[in-house]
């Protein structure tokens, strides 16, 4: 594929995505049913934050939490970084690196349309 090709052309889409007000449980098992480590958190059709396997493991089960009646809101990460889709793998690479994040939202015209990993980007290149 080489670094040129877009994000697009590797980004997992439609991303999946998770409501504010949404336990952790109903996360947790969103993310086990669809085999992936982050769930984009929405609120009122825009992007809120982001949920990783890492936040879930840190903030509720080594804080000994119950998973049913802790919410999204109550751990997510509220920055979270996007990209445009029709920038090149290297741009994306960069972007992580920089950040020191290993996933982006990916838009279109500023709309989320995909999430791409560090993971996925590497494998598109081997």
């Amino acid at each position: 594929m080489g670094l040129k090709a877009s994000i697009e052309s590797v980004m997992r889409s439609p991303p999946v995505t998770a409501l504010l007000s949404d336990s952790i449980a109903t996360v947790a098992e969103k993310m086990i049913s669809n085999n992936i480590g982050a769930i984009i958190i929405m609120s009122g059709g825009a992007t809120a934050g982001i949920v990783t396997e890492r936040d879930i493991v840190e903030k509720v089960v080594r804080a000994r939490k119950d998973p049913t009646k802790i919410h999204t809101e109550d751990i997510m990460s509220s920055v979270l970084i996007s990209i445009e889709s029709d920038k090149s793998l290297t741009d994306a690479l960069k972007m992580m690196r920089d950040k020191k994040i290993r996933r982006l939202a990916v838009t279109k015209k500023g709309k989320l349309i995909g999430i791409v990993t560090e993971r996925r980007l590497l494998d598109s290149l081997v």
